[in-house]
């Protein structure tokens, strides 16, 4: 264990599961990367499964209260809505298994995802608090009426797609990595420019 930390044995495991699916992911194979050997992933996390669970808990425990802490900016509402889209393009910048990951999380064991996200349920007064704020701008006639729900909605679209379809972007249109990378960082003001655009009343 000297050589390698849990959360980087989770990080091998979660790209191994992304890649293969959980029925094909090789604990051996994860052993072998990690710089470990088989019986001491297995002292670790004693099975396949449990450490599928614990990659299902790393990656919600990275990602909620990051994004939490972007909507919880001590700022003004467009501040939080940059802070936030910043948040998740560099999130997934840094970790562009997730979205895959979570996608077949969703299609296999739904319930269990959802489950773990209850857990995670301190964190959901931020993105209500946010959705009040919304509401007080579009009261104060500072925005156009708009669901805030669909704001989001929007906002995770346009941050996740993109990271969603890459293999198949990169192949279209022959894009490198450091190119996408950087279409990636000019996209974060794209998307801002974008909902300002939309709900702006100047």
């Amino acid at each position: 264990m000297a050589k390698v930390t849990e959360h980087e044995i989770l990080e091998i495991a979660r790209k191994h599961f992304v890649r293969k699916g959980f029925a094909a992911a090789r604990m051996q194979e994860i052993a072998d990367e990690a710089g470990i050997n088989k019986a001491m992933l297995h002292y670790y996390f004693r099975s396949k499964d449990k450490l599928y669970h614990e990659i299902i808990k790393d990656t919600l425990n990275f990602m909620i209260p990051r994004l939490a802490k972007a909507i919880e900016y001590e700022g003004n509402f467009w501040d939080k809505i940059e802070r936030l889209i910043n948040t998740y393009i560099d999130t997934l910048t840094e970790h562009p298994e997730i979205p895959f990951f979570v996608m077949s999380e969703l299609s296999q064991k739904q319930e269990r995802f959802v489950e773990e996200i209850k857990k995670k349920s301190t964190h959901f007064p931020s993105a209500q608090k946010f959705m009040m704020e919304m509401m007080s701008e579009m009261n104060q006639g500072n925005i156009k009426e708009f669901p805030p729900i669909q704001l989001f909605l929007n906002i995770i679209g346009m941050t996740v797609f993109p990271f969603m379809t890459k293999p198949i972007f990169q192949t279209l249109f022959e894009v490198s990595e450091k190119d996408f990378d950087q279409l990636m960082i000019q996209r974060k003001k794209v998307i801002l420019d974008f909902v300002k655009s939309a709900l702006k009343t100047d």
